[in-house]
């Protein structure tokens, strides 16, 4: 299936990271596969937040942060603290690659597990797979 375009451009992705650097190189990574729409929090509370006000289709979220990890995060999403849609593809995005952690994430239905640096290849190929689309190339 070539036709990759359409099904991302249409997508509202967030991405979370404490870290602005890491959300200026996420960013430009999915500008480069087509994301176009781009919600950016620097915390969990922002995430949240951004959530109660605007329909996000996929979430980039990173493990450690100050306020809250990603794994706490996800589980309040998947436990409908946040909103009402518990199951929002997640995609971690992490330097964090221990064993436990990436148990966790996949307890919390989180597909797909990146280590950082990622390339917007690999963030393309993860992101088609969370959101059921094949990809070629």
């Amino acid at each position: 299936m070539e036709n990759v375009g359409p099904q991302f451009e249409n997508l509202c992705c967030m991405i979370v990271d404490d870290d602005k650097f890491s959300r200026s190189f996420i960013k430009t990574a999915l500008y480069q596969i087509g994301i176009k729409n781009i919600k950016e929090a620097a915390s969990t509370t922002e995430a949240a937040e951004i959530l109660k006000n605007f329909k996000i289709n996929l979430i980039l979220l990173d493990q450690i942060m100050e306020e809250q990890s990603g794994i706490e995060f996800a589980s309040d999403i998947r436990n409908g603290k946040i909103v009402e849609n518990k199951d929002i593809p997640i995609v971690m995005i992490t330097v964090d690659n221990h064993e436990n952690t990436v148990l966790e994430a996949k307890k919390l239905q989180i597909k797909e597990y990146l280590v950082k640096p990622i390339s917007p290849q690999a963030l393309k190929k993860r992101i088609a797979n969370t959101i059921g689309q094949e990809i070629n190339g």
